[in-house]
Parts: structure tokens; C-alpha cells; sequence
């Protein structure tokens, strides 16, 4: 497991408070924790494929190449979803954790 993982559990467990608040709340930071970033991936895919699609029907004079520099934004774009959604899920992780510090504190 992660240290910002560790620390939300740990928050967790001085939290006052019902075990079914708690369950959810560990729960939600496992799957922050576990996030893999496909949902916005797949995004990324589609509006890539589009673009890309439509770029080949509008291209005035059709050139390979235009194929080869489709397939590579394809991929690109595969890969920044990809990070994107991970980056997003640990930060929403930190998040969680300093909103359940301070809600702890009051």
C-alpha cells in the first residue's frame, strides 16, 4: 500500500463515528488508490479516433502519412488519459485525506 494510503486508513480509524461511515469512506479511498485511469483513456480514445477520422475524410490530398501521424496521436492520446486519470485519482486521494484531517481536528 501507499503512505497516502496508510494515512487515510489511519485518519480513519480515530474518526469518531458510525463503522458504516467508515467502511464507505475506506472503501472510497481504496478505489482512488486503485485507480488504473482507463474510464478517461477510453475517452481520450474516442475523441482521438474522431479526430483523427475526420482529419482523413477532410484531408484535401490524401497522403500515407496522414495515416501513420493518426495512429501515433491515437496512441498518444491513449497514453495521456491514461495519466491523466491516474494523476486525478491520487490527487483526489490527497484530497480525502486532508479533508478528513481537518474534519478530525474539529
Amino acid at each position: 500500500m501507499s503512505r497516502t494510503l496508510d494515512d487515510v486508513y489511519a485518519v480513519i480509524a480515530r474518526m469518531p463515528g458510525d463503522d458504516g461511515e467508515k467502511s464507505r469512506l475506506r472503501e472510497t479511498a481504496r478505489r482512488y488508490h486503485r485507480a488504473c485511469g482507463c474510464a478517461l483513456s477510453g475517452v481520450f480514445l474516442i475523441v482521438a479516433i474522431l479526430a483523427c477520422v475526420a482529419c482523413l475524410i477532410l484531408a484535401e490530398p490524401f497522403r500515407l502519412s496522414l495515416i501513420a501521424l493518426g495512429l501515433a496521436g491515437i496512441f498518444g492520446a491513449g497514453l495521456l488519459g491514461k495519466a491523466i486519470g491516474i494523476g486525478w485519482a491520487r490527487v483526489r486521494l490527497a484530497l480525502m485525506h486532508r479533508s478528513l484531517v481537518r474534519r478530525l481536528a474539529t
